[in-house]
């Protein structure tokens, strides 16, 4: 390898990098510079090492609420995304992979905003007495936050104790921790469910009086598209979720004293997908779909807009799990071929927006990603 080689190459490298700086900002042009510039670099490495030799009303609300964040806080023990082998400081990362990651992280906070649904939004409906005063975003932010998947694959870790020392951790639908504490944590603060829950799902679970699934934290309900607000403070609601929306009203006789159910501004899922379609078409990294993005999806963006870190428990799959079977907590559901939701796309998503490297991925499944609170948009 010669010196003149090696300065051909550094100037190949400061080409790519000035074109990348005259190019349009497009996730299309980003990516595809990217590939360049990583290509320029290796061959830069290859040839250094060669040469080198390197190798109640809402004062019960926020008292409910007040009363789960002194719980949480006293138990952080610290999880900081800075710990090493977290993030990723690895030279063979692509050189502007940061730089795509902070422009999608900008784009999902400007495309996809957070809030949920009030009083005061639905002023003139009857149905209002079911929404909190406040929406959820003005009540809490955390710094650390867990979101944990329904996954088998946690059978095949232990990060129970993990999970717990988070400053909140928000599970999915009906997944329980009885009996798996030591696999996915013993803490629920806040558990989002879809509107399928209670009218086809979980209906012991959600009006049996005894159980504790539902009795504790924040329940938080997805809205993809079915609640909308309507003409004049009213509210419209879709007909196949009017069954889910009137036993949500039942459960707020039932239960009084449990905290108000928080639900998801309109269209916040419907919002979502269209970002994971332009993700999709800009970037190339995956097909576009017409599925709707899976609870787990919108529960993350949801946490993104909450917290400042948040890691995520085997939503992005690890290679430990070789069965076929779907839930931590069912032993007979497998996956099929017949998906409803855009569980692949979401997947290369959340990677892209990942801060840990794509090796710890595949042996743990955990991912670390920054809240909205600290990426710095222009």
């Amino acid at each position: 390898m010669t010196r003149r080689k090696l300065l051909l190459i550094g100037a190949g490298m400061c080409v790519c990098i000035v074109l990348y700086g005259i190019l349009g900002n497009t996730l299309t042009t980003m990516h595809m510079q990217c590939k360049i510039i990583n290509d320029v670099q290796h061959q830069l490495k290859s040839l250094f090492n060669d040469q080198q030799g390197v190798n109640q009303s809402q004062r019960r609300d926020n008292a409910i609420l007040e009363e789960i964040s002194e719980k949480a806080l006293p138990n952080y023990t610290g999880i900081r995304p800075s710990d090493e082998n977290t993030v990723s400081t690895s030279p063979e990362e692509m050189p502007c992979a940061s730089v795509l990651r902070e422009e999608l992280l900008c784009d999902l906070k400007k495309s996809v905003p957070f809030f949920t649904i009030t009083r005061r939004h639905a002023y003139k409906d009857a149905r209002n007495g079911i929404f909190p005063e406040e929406s959820l975003e003005k009540l809490l932010h955390f710094n650390s936050c867990a979101v944990v998947s329904s996954s088998h694959a946690l059978m095949l870790h232990e990060y129970g104790q993990e999970i717990d020392n988070h400053d909140i951790v928000l599970r999915f639908n009906c997944a329980p921790t009885d009996k798996f504490e030591h696999y996915v944590g013993s803490r629920t603060d806040i558990r989002m469910i879809n509107t399928l829950i209670p009218h086809l799902h979980c209906q012991d679970e959600f009006w049996n009086e005894n159980s504790t699934m539902f009795k504790d934290g924040i329940l938080v309900v997805g809205n993809m598209d079915g609640i909308n607000f309507g003409p004049r403070g009213s509210l419209d609601i879709k007909q196949h979720i009017r069954p889910s929306f009137s036993n949500l009203i039942k459960y707020r006789k039932k239960f009084p004293e449990r905290v108000k159910t928080f639900i998801q501004r309109p269209r916040f899922g419907q919002a979502i997908m269209a970002e994971l379609a332009r993700f999709c078409e800009t970037t190339g990294m995956c097909n576009k779909t017409r599925l709707r993005p899976s609870s787990g999806m919108l529960g993350i963006v949801m946490m993104l807009h909450l917290c400042d870190w948040v890691r995520v428990y085997e939503l992005v799959p690890s290679n430990k799990d070789d069965t076929e079977l779907m839930y931590y907590f069912d032993e007979t559901t497998k996956w099929t071929s017949q998906h409803v939701h855009s569980y692949n796309q979401e997947r290369v998503y959340v990677k892209t927006l990942s801060l840990t490297p794509a090796e710890d991925i595949k042996n743990a499944g955990v991912v670390l990603l920054k809240g909205f609170s600290q990426t710095q948009c222009g």
